[in-house]
């Protein structure tokens, strides 16, 4: 097997497969429904990238990867199916090349698995482990969203969608937290918890669970497996403790680390938020049970500054700041939005693009309610992804059940809409965060990029 052909080769998980197999040798090549900044470095990268989906792409393929995104009818798929050409999801490719490396970590949870998994990341790179890694976002430190590792250790972003890690055997987890999310695979919350469970009983007995103890989902599952467990959090009876919270400026946060009670001295970050300081004691969690001093790992997680599309400073517009985020739960909004409040006095903006009818519809009620710390929300219209249009739910009807919540709630629907928008009324001092998973980082970019104010 020589020829791999990737299916969505622009998505993270099938670009950072698509690089790490560039890299082992094998010949690459793949398609995506349209051109973007990804498929653009892959090109760089001497792959070959085919914009828009047809049949005749999959031409001399040993094996053909393909995306829960583009699913099974896609053309490329079917022709693979036909000409019976072995065909995988990138989920199971990703647990055959944990198997070939040797011992896998993996970071899930609903919330912060891209970023602790960066931060697990460069710790063990800098701590002399040297993994091959797979994150689902792009980081400075590796220049994307993968490395390419000389020893037996995968560090790699495990996703719930779908039930797609438990195609993975990995020798120590970290779970995030568990929240309801994707209702459109996962109908319950007790069905997400579940899947939660299934993925911990893949780990072997001599294998390692970390959770963040301040999650009872999460730290329940400490109880379920027979093995080690590595408990975190904001309370003294977790392995690693997290107190003495305090900013660190400029937007950072800084808090006094203990592990069994026992001073290890200040966790000191350059991002916001007491979720970065949760994301940082997983990794270090981590990096502790693989020998890394601690020292290193505090230095290293010291000079992480964030992930493209986490809480990524875009510029400044006539003194206002523009930010983005990926956030696009409930959950995560609230999150992001406290953390913006913990250092900024002025007045924030949120620019927030619901992603998916389906997780609008059923979290309806709790995106309502997950802008408070926002001084204004401005809605876009719903990002449909791999969607249809039910025709049952829209960002109007958001718009109507937030303003029950908050005092200023603003639908504009189309992005170039809100850009022309927020050009003529943002003032000097504020503070906007473009937020969601879909495409509303372009007002973001667009505004800095019309003014011509752009931040070093």
């Amino acid at each position: 097997m020589k020829h791999l052909h990737f299916v969505g080769i622009g998505g993270a998980r099938l670009s950072g497969l698509a690089k790490l197999y560039h890299d082992r040798g094998f010949s690459i090549s793949g398609s995506d429904w349209q051109q973007s900044r990804v498929t653009q470095k892959l090109v760089e990268q001497g792959i070959q990238v085919h914009i828009g989906h047809q049949a005749a792409n999959i031409a001399g393929a040993d094996l053909v990867v393909y995306t829960n995104a583009v699913g099974k009818e896609n053309p490329e798929v079917l022709k693979a199916v036909e000409q019976g050409v072995p065909l995988l999801e990138g989920a199971e490719l990703l647990g055959k090349l944990m198997g070939e490396v040797g011992k896998g970590i993996a970071i899930a949870g609903t919330h912060g698995k891209t970023t602790t998994s960066a931060m697990t990341a460069m710790i063990l790179t800098e701590g002399g482990i040297d993994p091959t890694v797979l994150i689902g976002g792009e980081v400075a430190a590796f220049d994307g969203n993968h490395r390419s590792g000389k020893s037996e250790y995968m560090v790699v972003e495990a996703c719930e969608f779908k039930r797609s890690f438990l195609h993975l055997n990995p020798v120590i987890e970290l779970i995030t937290n568990i929240d309801w999310d994707h209702p459109d695979c996962f109908p319950t919350f007790a069905d997400v918890v579940q899947t939660f469970a299934d993925f911990v009983d893949r780990l072997p007995k001599d294998g390692v669970l970390v959770t963040w103890g301040d999650d009872p989902n999460a730290a329940g599952l400490l109880r379920r497996f027979p093995g080690k467990g590595i408990s975190f959090g904001f309370q003294p009876q977790f392995d690693w403790e997290l107190s003495e919270i305090r900013p660190e400026p400029p937007l950072g946060i800084a808090a006094r680390l203990r592990y069994h009670g026992k001073d290890q001295g200040i966790l000191r970050l350059a991002v916001p938020g007491r979720h970065n300081l949760q994301n940082a004691a997983g990794a270090l969690a981590i990096a502790a049970e693989l020998g890394v001093d601690l020292p290193t790992a505090l230095a290293t997680v010291g000079r992480f500054t964030g992930v493209h599309r986490r809480f990524e400073i875009k510029g400044k517009v006539n003194q206002a700041l523009i930010v983005d985020d990926y956030a696009h739960h409930p959950g995560a909004i609230r999150t992001t939005l406290a953390a913006a409040r913990g250092f900024f006095n002025g007045r924030i903006w949120c620019v927030f693009q619901p992603h998916l009818f389906s997780r609008t519809k059923y979290l309806l009620p709790e995106f309502a309610r997950s802008f408070t710390d926002s001084d204004i929300l401005v809605l876009a219209d719903i990002y449909p992804a791999r969607e249809v249009d039910p025709g049952d739910i829209s960002s109007a009807d958001l718009a109507r059940e937030a303003a029950k919540h908050h005092q200023d709630v603003r639908y504009l629907g189309k992005l170039d809409r809100i850009t022309e928008y927020l050009q003529q009324h943002l003032e000097p001092g504020d503070l906007v965060i473009t937020m969601g998973a879909g495409d509303v980082w372009k007002v973001g970019e667009r505004l800095v990029q019309n003014l011509s104010a752009y931040i070093g």
